[in-house]
């Protein structure tokens, strides 16, 4: 073949047709050194006590910490009337996922979806953290609020040990999924365009994930309501979400049984529930959040032998101001103790599981695109608590306070 048309055919296999759609990449990557705590764990059985605690010595660790980092690829392609089509896929970097600091994570996707939006709105299917998950959000102060110092360490979370955001399809009679906070897959979900501040969700999977041997059907329901005027500083909102027969109580039964009960057993039928109500307002500099939740776990039928009801309330406060260098941020938890019934009516006593938050930190900007974050966190449980502190060692031990630190390092593109 001639010389000059071979240089010709290759070029012209990397050059985009015309009407090809642009394809935008943007990610963040967030890594640095962490040092993380905890402290002994309390040493009990069930008596009078819901909670079972092997008294585990604490001890405290170092190592990097990728928190939420990712790649994002996205193509919009205007099909006219004002109407696109949106294709997303984002790949995880974050310690859940690939991390940028280890050889042998998995790669696994984030937010990835295709669907069409315009002046209407906009209808997606995939997979994607839905509302409930996002307003919890709003009111996190720091940077991740599944790192460190993040909210989701206590909403979302009913506390006993259960931090997990796992595909519904993994949940069952038999393997529990408690956590309110994930990325739901097998969903469509519409978002509503802004009506004079007021806007809305909701989103439901399908049960393409029936356990063949039970018979049963996960599947999730979340929707929820937003008033966030332009020409105000404020915004509230609502959302509730319902998990069906995705059995959260067998992953709080783990370690949360009445007296004498050594296993949940498999339930015939499960519905649990999340409610929260939340808002912010921004003074000058100076945003303050808040935010309210209620969790409520339930399971009948099947072989259940041991907890039949759980529920919990939380609160989250933030506080964040803007300097000329970046920001500083401080925010604070309470868990309230959890209440329980038991199949039998027999006792059932969730007293002192609650737990206290505090985190803080401050960002400092070296770039547009580049920060650098000084964070820091301490969750103090109950005699009987069990909520988590990412950083520290030992997750979910039995009234162990978790205390860590972080130097990250954020870069966006």
């Amino acid at each position: 073949m001639n010389k000059k048309l071979l240089v010709l055919a290759l070029a012209g296999a990397f050059v985009a047709p015309a009407a090809m759609a642009d394809v935008t990449i943007s990610g963040t990557i967030n890594m640095g050194p962490q040092w993380g705590s905890v402290g002994d764990a309390t040493a009990t059985s069930l008596a009078n006590s819901v909670v079972r605690g092997g008294g585990q010595q604490g001890f405290s660790n170092t190592g990097l910490t990728s928190n939420y980092s990712n790649v994002n690829l996205n193509s919009t392609e205007d099909i006219g009337d004002g109407n696109k089509v949106v294709f997303n896929a984002q790949l995880d970097f974050s310690n859940t996922g690939s991390t940028v600091h280890d050889t042998d994570g998995a790669l696994r996707q984030r937010n990835t979806f295709m669907g069409f939006e315009g002046g209407w709105g906009s209808l997606r299917l995939g997979i994607n953290e839905h509302i409930y998950e996002r307003y919890m959000y709003q009111s996190d102060v720091l940077d991740g609020a599944a790192g460190i110092g993040g909210n989701l360490q206590m909403l979302g979370t009913p506390g006993p040990g259960v931090f997990d955001a796992r595909n519904q399809g993994n949940c069952g009679p038999t393997t529990g999924c408690a956590g309110f906070y994930r990325r739901t897959s097998n969903s469509i979900w519409y978002d509503s365009p802004d009506i004079g501040g007021f806007t809305f969700g909701v989103a439901m999977t399908l049960n393409a994930y029936q356990q063949s041997a039970s018979g049963t059907k996960p599947g999730v329901l979340s929707m929820g309501a937003q008033y966030k005027p332009a020409d105000m500083p404020f915004f509230v909102n609502i959302a509730y979400e319902r998990h069906k027969d995705m059995f959260g109580l067998n992953a709080i039964t783990t370690n949360l049984q009445p007296d004498g009960v050594t296993s949940n057993g498999a339930a015939g039928t499960s519905t649990d529930t999340g409610l929260q109500l939340g808002g912010g307002v921004t003074l000058g500099d100076l945003g303050l959040f808040a935010r309210f939740e209620q969790l409520k776990y339930k399971s009948s039928g099947g072989t259940l032998a041991g907890l039949s009801e759980y529920s919990r309330n939380a609160m989250w406060f933030g506080a964040k101001y803007n300097l000329a260098t970046g920001y500083a941020a401080l925010q604070f938890g309470l868990a309230e103790d959890a209440s329980c019934k038991s199949v039998a009516g027999g006792s059932c006593n969730a007293n002192d599981t609650g737990a206290m938050m505090i985190s803080g930190g401050y960002a400092h900007n070296l770039s547009k695109q580049t920060q650098l974050l000084f964070i820091g966190s301490i969750t103090n449980n109950d005699q009987f608590g069990r909520y988590y502190n990412i950083g520290s060692p030992g997750f979910g031990r039995v009234g162990a306070d978790g205390r860590s630190l972080a130097l990250l390092i954020k870069h966006s593109f």
